[in-house]
């Protein structure tokens, strides 16, 4: 039989467990860390679906490793860059050809020994699949543009005739 003295206690301890409970707990600190970043700059619209065509080629001129087309320029334009963003980055994406890793390769052609070489329109640097380039956004149009060129290259010296065709894809992060 319950009395009014152990209800009393009963009530007692239900009330005062949860303070030993809190008695006991011990603090804890959470670092939560990011990064800050440039806002986008907007992506012209010449640039986002962009094809860069190549004159016919003859199998037969391409009978020496390192045969190449003639170089065909191409530029990624940008604009509406934000103030705060100086620079951008741009990550090269695509298949890189079997024989020569620097290439890129001829993905969704049925042409076999050519392969894809970008550069920068004044030749010097070469662009390779998960490559990067980094250009300056000029402050007064707050526009960035990469200025490049591409051409067929045989990297086997075996060329058969075919479609040539592959993707590029590039991905734009902001300083």
């Amino acid at each position: 039989m319950i009395t009014q003295r152990s209800a009393t206690i009963f009530t007692l301890l239900v009330t005062l467990w949860p303070l030993c409970a809190f008695h006991s707990a011990q603090a804890a600190d959470i670092n939560i860390n990011g990064t800050v970043v440039a806002s986008a700059c907007v992506i012209d619209t010449q640039t986002k679906a962009q094809t860069v065509s190549f004159e016919q080629a003859r199998a037969v001129n391409y009978d020496t490793v390192g045969h190449t087309s003639e170089w065909q320029n191409f530029s990624l334009n940008l604009s509406s860059c934000p103030a705060s963003t100086s620079s951008v980055t741009a990550l090269f994406t695509g298949e890189s050809d079997l024989v020569d890793q620097t290439k890129f390769a001829n993905t969704l052609g049925d042409a076999t020994g050519m392969a894809l070489q970008i550069m920068t329109d004044d030749h010097i640097t070469e662009i390779s699949p998960n490559g990067k380039m980094t250009v300056n956004v000029d402050q007064a149009s707050r526009k960035a543009t990469f200025p490049l060129a591409a051409r067929m290259y045989t990297p086997t010296g075996t060329v058969t005739a075919g479609e040539f065709h592959t993707v590029v894809q590039f991905t734009f992060t902001y300083q």
